[in-house]
């Protein structure tokens, strides 16, 4: 999309109060002090998908449930940004770090007889890994010994038919890498595109010819010390001169996984209540799209020298005028969703043996291999106790309790009717007994809604909280590619548009949002 330097005094409409639309707002407006900032949120809570609640107890305990993302991946630009804001707004005592040799870090994919299996760290999870996982087939043995002399495709493919084709087998994609994306986009395999979701596979087999060749040069090359990206030195310069990011990379390196003392809606509470106190923004809550002209910039009657758009693409077609070229290409991107369960007790959930941060389901080989629609589950619990203050080398945490966030639907809603309420609880209940090995008789359920107050918890409650996010992650399918590309056509046609968030951008992580915005912010200033 063309963006360029908007005229002094500007006014800027932003659609969607989550993390996309707060940070766009918070760069640009560093970056343009001038300008004028309208955001526009439909729901009455700012954060978007972002949501961290509480249940609260009266005598004051309080249970911290994430509904949306809970990590951050460690030295991504965008977390190393999304750190320094906290520091920058005095909050530098929230960030926490799971280290590298944390037991949190162990993950562990469920393989077709329903075992949990850990995902290789050391020699001996290797030799268990590959006994207990179905990674290899007649049709993969030969293709492996093939697989650098399979020609170069330029063209886009599935992350399936790029495996298939390379190496001659599906059983990768069916055992293992449809649980990574699982754990990702909740998505397809033999959907999602390539280039869209793997860029990084289809550059090494344009530029080195084999896949194989180059992970064995890689392993014998040295890791060399990455200099600061341009966008970090951009940020620098321009917003945080006395940020040091070479020793923040350093002090995160041992960390790859970092969260939040009081949970990851930290982040865009803290932005929206500096941006509240700033004269030229203002922050619109339970304030529906209705109409938006992008062409001449009008947002609900009201002019704009630009619009930045961080919403569900399906809902912004709705209130563009009818015959924009735009409709159609929005309406064919693909969301899925998720139905997410939060399940506490001071028993015991997570298998003693097999601590870590959870495990991700692989599609086998048939949608009707999995019909409890179940993606994976995050031990939640484990990543909270052995989690440590960064900045402070404080202790890990000692707490009396497990809980876990149980993960279901994604594409397979897309090909069946979502459950009811009702069915999806019920096949909570199932996977506690199958998956976990829990004994349901000896507990007491508690069925509690988000914000909920309840009495006291005691020893044999099993709490569940359970919530159906409709439309939560866009698709890269197969054709995406095409559809950006058109996209990107149209908006150069002089309009007053631009595209934040999930969809258009460079990935679906919040750190991808964080410098997709602050990229496009510069090309605004």
């Amino acid at each position: 999309m063309k963006l360029s330097s908007l005229p002094k005094n500007s006014k800027v409409a932003v659609l969607g109060g989550g993390i996309s639309g707060l940070t766009f707002t918070y760069f640009l407006s560093k970056l343009r002090p001038d300008l004028n900032f309208q955001i526009f949120e439909k729901s009455s809570r700012i954060g978007g998908w972002i949501n961290s609640t509480k249940i609260i107890t009266k005598n004051d305990e309080e249970i911290l449930l994430e509904k949306g993302p809970r990590t951050l991946r460690g030295i991504k630009d965008g977390s190393l940004i999304i750190v320094d804001i906290l520091n920058q707004l005095g909050l530098e005592n929230q960030t926490l770090g799971i280290h590298k040799n944390s037991i949190a870090n162990k993950k562990y994919i469920l393989n077709q007889e329903g075992e949990i299996v850990q995902v290789p760290n050391n020699i001996a999870s290797i030799f268990h890994f590959l006994k207990n996982v179905k990674w290899m087939d007649g049709k993969l043995y030969r293709g492996i010994l093939k697989e650098s002399f399979i020609k170069p495709l330029k063209q886009d493919e599935t992350i399936e038919q790029f495996f298939k084709r390379r190496f001659g087998s599906t059983v990768i994609t069916d055992n293992i890498a449809s649980a990574i994306l699982h754990g990702v986009y909740a998505g397809d395999v033999g959907k999602l595109s390539i280039k869209s979701v793997l860029p990084f596979l289809k550059q090494i087999e344009n530029e080195s010819g084999s896949v194989i060749k180059h992970i064995m040069k890689s392993m014998t090359k040295k890791k060399q010390t990455q200099p600061l990206s341009n966008g970090l030195q951009s940020y620098c310069s321009l917003i945080s001169p006395n940020t040091d990011f070479t020793s923040m990379k350093s002090k995160l390196k041992d960390y790859p996984m970092i969260t939040f003392q009081d949970g990851l809606e930290v982040f865009p509470i803290a932005l929206s209540k500096y941006l509240q106190n700033k004269t030229n923004v203002k922050i619109h809550s339970n304030s529906k799209i209705e109409s938006v002209d992008p062409i001449e910039g009008i947002v609900n009657g009201e002019k704009f020298n630009h619009i930045r758009s961080t919403i569900n693409v399906h809902d912004l077609a709705k209130t563009l005028p009818p015959s924009n070229p735009l409709i159609p290409k929005l309406n064919s991107i693909e969301y899925i969703s998720i139905f997410l369960a939060n399940v506490f007790t001071k028993n015991q959930l997570i298998p003693k043996n097999k601590p870590g941060f959870g495990f991700l389901v692989p599609r086998f080989q048939s949608y009707s291999s999995n019909p409890q629609a179940l993606l994976g589950i995050v031990y939640d619990s484990d990543v909270e106790k052995n989690a440590k203050n960064i900045f402070k080398n404080t202790p890990l945490r000692n707490f009396n309790y497990d809980k876990i966030t149980i993960m279901m639907g994604g594409h397979y809603y897309n090909h069946w009717n979502i459950p009811s309420d009702k069915v999806n609880l019920k096949i909570v209940k199932d996977i506690l007994k199958s998956k976990l090995n829990i004994n349901l008789d000896k507990f007491n359920l508690k069925i509690v809604n988000p914000g909920e107050s309840i009495e006291s918890i005691n020893d044999n409650d099993l709490i569940i909280s359970y919530d159906l996010i409709t439309n939560c992650i866009p698709q890269y399918n197969l054709g995406y590619q095409e559809i950006k590309t058109d996209v990107e056509s149209i908006l150069n046609q002089d309009y007053k548009l631009s595209f934040g968030g999930t969809v258009f951008g460079d990935g679906i992580g919040v750190p991808d949002c964080v410098i997709n915005s602050f990229k496009d912010a510069l090309k605004l200033k």
